[in-house]
């Protein structure tokens, strides 16, 4: 089985991507780890050097959308995984279940619906802007998905368009990691407004329809999938009785 290429981007993360770092960085199936720092103005680069990582630190702010296109090019593995500077409680599992899909091949991507996902998203069983996503770094090439990098908050979206147009699979795999709110990171007040602000980013790369619809679609066909693998795991174990 190959391995994989995680690819963190953080700004001003030295108190929380530490606990991200000792779990991704201790895992068998990832053997490159690569910190885009984007502007940070606190200990986040010299956190990230202490665990032994690709850092890579741009002086100035580019955006959260940049700094992943960046790190994907310096990538060394056909497989990466996205992972976001800011959760708590990431565990050893959460990492498995978002690479190996992709790469036994079972799945073109995988996306993460994390323990506190909007309850929504949790009903629906997927949480489609989710920043956890493993997939094979070649559907990436995509111009669309990178299109509007000057928007916060857009990317994830725009990847959703794009591979669900070009009919790519993937599933959604629950995972123990919580993201930390704005709120926990600066104040309630502060917090909440940039969360508004999240949302109304989201809207400016799609329309509010399409993103109920990416919501509908993708829960329906992640189910689908996960039914397609199951299928095949239990015809395979048939084929070769023990």
């Amino acid at each position: 089985m190959n391995k994989v290429s995680v690819i963190i981007a953080a700004k001003n993360e030295g108190p929380r991507i530490g606990s991200v770092l000792d779990v991704v960085t201790k895992h068998p199936l990832v053997d490159e780890v690569i910190a885009m720092c984007n502007g940070c103005t606190d200990n986040t680069v010299d956190v990230a050097r202490s665990y032994g990582v690709n850092v890579h630190e741009d002086a100035r702010s580019i955006g959260k959308t940049k700094a992943i296109k960046k790190g994907i090019s310096l990538a060394k593995n056909d497989v990466v995984l996205l992972i976001d500077a800011d959760l708590r409680d990431l565990v050893a599992t959460d990492i498995t279940n978002l690479a190996s899909p992709v790469l036994t091949g079972q799945v073109d991507f995988t996306l993460s619906t994390r323990e506190n996902s909007l309850l929504l998203f949790k009903l629906f069983g997927i949480d489609f802007i989710s920043g956890e996503r493993g997939m094979r770094k070649d559907l990436l090439d995509d111009p669309y998905i990178w299109s509007k990098s000057h928007v916060s908050y857009g990317l994830e979206v725009l990847m959703n368009k794009s591979l669900l147009k070009r009919g790519k699979t993937f599933i959604s795999v629950m995972t123990k990691s919580h993201a930390i709110r704005k709120r926990e990171k600066t104040s309630l007040v502060k917090g909440t407004l940039e969360d508004y602000s999240m949302i109304f980013n989201i809207f400016r790369v799609i329309p509010f329809y399409e993103f109920f619809w990416q919501l509908f679609k993708m829960s329906y066909l992640s189910k689908r999938y996960k039914k397609m693998i199951k299928a095949q795991t239990k015809a395979s174990s048939a084929s070769y009785p023990s």
